[in-house]
C-alpha cells in the first residue's frame, strides 16, 4: 500500500456530457483503492471539445505535475478522455513512464506497458479521433441539407441591419439598416476601409458587438455580403484549423470564406444595391488587396496597372534613392522589351491627365455621344426594317403552306411534289424563326450599349469630387474606377486604355489612347458594329 500523492484528469467533450463529477468520483475510489491519496487541489476538470490537448492550460499543467513528478499515479474515468490525435498520447504515456507515474484506467483494458501496448493505444487514439472527424461531417451534411432541400437558413442568426421573421423566412430592416447603407454608400463613393471605421467612430455609431471601434473585417464581411442586392445565401464560412496560432487558441479558431447556398425563398426587405454594383464592390476590394502598400517606400499611382503586351507581364514600382521614382520591367533572358524603364513622375502625370480630360471635357463627352449615338441609332433602325421584312416573309410561308394544303385536298398536286414543296417551306419557316431571333438579339445588345454611353455622364458625376483631389487614395479610386490599363507595344509605343462601363456581356466602352499623339479618341467596341 502507498500515501503517495496521485491526480485525476476528468473531460467532457460535448454540452451533453455532465458527468465530471462522476468521473471525479470513480477515479478517486480506484485511487484510493490502490493506496493513494488524492488532495482536492490535484483534480482537474476540464470542459474542453477539441482534439488537440496540447493547447489545453489544464492539460499543459497536468503534464506540469508529471514532468515534475509531484504526482506518482494518475486517474482517468475512460482512455479516450486523453489524447484523441494519436502521437500525442504516445508523447503522453512516455512522460508518464519515464517519470514513474502509473496510469490507472477506471473502464475498459488497463495500459499496457509493453510495445504492443503502444501500437494499441495508438490505435485505439486513431478511432477516436477518425469517430470524431466523422461525426463533424455528419454535422456538416446535415446542415447543407437544411439548406438545399428545405430551403432554410443553417442559423437564425440575422445580419447586421435586419431582424429575422421566422413565419413568413423574411429579413426585416431594423435601426441598423441604415448604418449598413453608410458603409456601403461610403466605400462606392471612395472611401477606405480604414476611412469608414474612422467616420463611424466619430458619428459615435457602435459595432455589432456594441464596442465604440469597428474592425475592417466587420466592415469587410458587411461590404461582401449578397444581402445587399437581395440574396439570402447560407454556409458562407467553415470553421477551420488555423495554419499559425495566435496566442493561447485551440481548436478550429480560424475560419474560411465559402460562396454559399443561394437561398431563393428567403425574401429580404429594402435591399441597396443591385448585383452590377455589388460585383464592383467585390472588385474594389480585391483591387485593395493586390495594391496594398505592405513594405512598399512610397505610394506608386499606376502600380499592377502597366504590362507589356508581348507577355502581359507588369512593372513595378521601383524606388531611386527616395527621390524619385521609375516603374520597372524584368523578364529573365531576351524577349523583345524595348522599354524596361518608363519615368514615373512623367507617365503618372500624362495618365492622369488623360483620365481628367474624359472626364471632365464637354468636348469629348459631345464627341463620343454624337457619333455612338448615330451609329446605334442607324443600327437600330436597320434591324428593325430587317424584323418587318422577316415578319412578312413568315407571313407568306404560312400563306403558301395554306395554300399548298388546299391543293393536296383537291387532288392538284402528286404525293411528291407535295412533299418536296412541304420541306422547302418548312425549312424557310425555321430560317425565318432564327432570323427574328438573332436581330432580336442584336436589338437588345444595342439598348445595352446606348445604356453604357449613359454610363459615362453618371461616372462623371460619380467622380466630380475625387477628380480633382490631390489624395493619392482619391486619384487612384479615379484610375481604378476607368479600369486603366498602360500599354507598352513591342514597338515601345506607350497606350493608355480606359474602360467606360464595366459589363461581361461586351458592353462596355474602350478607349485606347496613345499618351505621345495628338489628342485624338477613337472608341473601340469589343463587337464589331452592324
Amino acid at each position: 500500500m502507498s500515501n503517495e500523492i496521485a491526480g485525476v484528469w476528468a473531460r467532457v467533450s460535448t454540452d451533453i456530457q455532465q458527468s465530471l463529477d462522476s468521473q471525479v468520483a470513480r477515479a478517486k475510489s480506484e485511487l484510493e483503492k490502490r493506496g493513494y491519496v488524492v488532495p482536492p487541489e490535484r483534480i482537474l476538470k476540464v470542459d474542453w471539445t477539441s482534439l488537440d490537448l496540447e493547447h489545453c492550460p489544464q492539460f499543459q499543467e497536468l503534464r506540469g505535475w508529471i514532468q515534475r513528478k509531484e504526482i506518482a499515479a494518475l486517474g482517468v474515468f475512460d482512455r479516450d478522455r486523453l489524447n484523441a490525435i494519436g502521437l500525442q498520447r504516445l508523447v503522453f504515456l512516455s512522460d508518464c513512464k519515464d517519470n514513474g507515474v502509473e496510469l490507472v484506467i477506471c473502464q475498459g483494458p488497463p495500459i499496457l506497458n509493453e510495445l504492443e501496448g503502444q501500437l494499441v493505444e495508438l490505435a485505439l487514439a486513431l478511432g477516436k479521433e477518425r469517430q470524431v472527424l466523422r461525426a463533424q461531417q455528419g454535422s456538416r451534411d446535415a446542415l447543407r441539407e437544411r439548406a438545399t432541400v428545405k430551403g432554410l437558413p443553417t442559423t437564425y442568426q440575422p445580419p447586421y441591419g435586419y431582424d429575422w421573421d421566422k413565419d413568413t423566412n423574411r429579413l426585416i430592416a431594423n435601426a441598423n439598416w441604415e448604418t449598413r447603407v453608410f458603409i456601403i454608400n461610403h466605400f462606392m463613393s471612395g472611401s477606405t476601409l480604414k476611412g469608414i471605421v474612422k467616420e463611424l467612430r466619430k458619428r459615435g455609431i457602435s459595432s455589432p458587438t456594441g464596442k465604440d471601434y469597428w474592425p475592417e473585417p466587420t466592415i469587410y464581411g458587411i461590404l461582401r455580403d449578397t444581402v445587399n442586392f437581395g440574396e439570402y445565401r447560407a454556409l458562407r464560412r467553415e470553421n477551420v484549423e488555423p495554419k499559425n496560432r495566435r496566442g493561447n487558441t485551440y481548436g478550429k479558431s480560424s475560419a474560411k470564406t465559402l460562396p454559399g447556398i443561394p437561398l431563393k425563398n428567403i425574401e429580404i426587405e429594402k435591399p441597396i444595391i443591385n448585383q452590377s454594383q455589388h460585383q464592383w464592390i467585390l472588385d474594389r476590394l480585391e483591387l485593395n488587396r493586390l495594391n496594398a502598400k505592405r513594405n512598399a517606400k512610397r505610394d506608386y499611382l499606376l502600380a499592377g496597372l502597366i504590362h507589356y503586351e508581348g507577355d502581359n507581364l507588369r512593372y513595378y514600382g521601383f524606388d531611386i534613392r527616395h527621390k524619385s521614382w521609375a516603374y520597372r520591367y524584368y523578364h529573365r533572358g531576351k524577349n523583345g522589351n524595348p522599354k524596361a524603364y518608363l519615368p514615373g513622375r512623367k507617365l503618372e502625370a500624362q495618365v492622369e491627365a488623360k483620365a481628367r480630360e474624359i472626364l471632365t471635357s464637354d468636348e469629348v463627352l459631345g464627341q463620343e455621344f454624337g457619333w455612338r449615338e448615330e451609329l446605334i441609332r442607324e443600327s437600330r433602325l436597320r434591324l428593325e426594317n430587317e424584323s418587318s421584312r422577316l415578319d412578312r416573309k413568315a407571313n407568306e410561308n404560312l400563306s403558301a403552306e395554306s395554300e399548298l394544303a388546299g391543293l393536296r385536298i383537291r387532288g392538284k398536286i402528286s404525293d411528291d411534289a407535295y412533299d418536296r414543296q412541304q420541306a422547302l417551306l418548312t425549312a424557310e419557316r425555321k430560317w425565318v424563326s432564327e432570323e427574328r431571333t438573332r436581330v432580336q438579339e442584336k436589338i437588345i445588345e444595342l439598348n445595352k450599349r446606348s445604356a453604357s454611353l449613359v454610363g459615362l455622364e453618371q461616372l462623371r458625376k460619380r467622380m466630380a469630387e475625387k477628380i480633382l483631389s490631390n489624395s493619392f487614395a482619391d486619384r487612384r479610386f479615379v484610375l481604378e474606377t476607368l479600369q486603366t490599363k498602360v500599354i507598352v507595344t513591342g514597338e515601345g509605343a506607350v497606350e493608355v486604355e480606359f474602360t467606360i462601363g464595366g459589363g461581361k456581356d461586351g458592353t462596355e466602352i474602350v478607349l485606347n489612347l496613345p499618351l505621345n499623339a495628338c489628342p485624338r479618341y477613337s472608341i473601340v467596341l469589343l463587337h464589331s458594329p452592324f
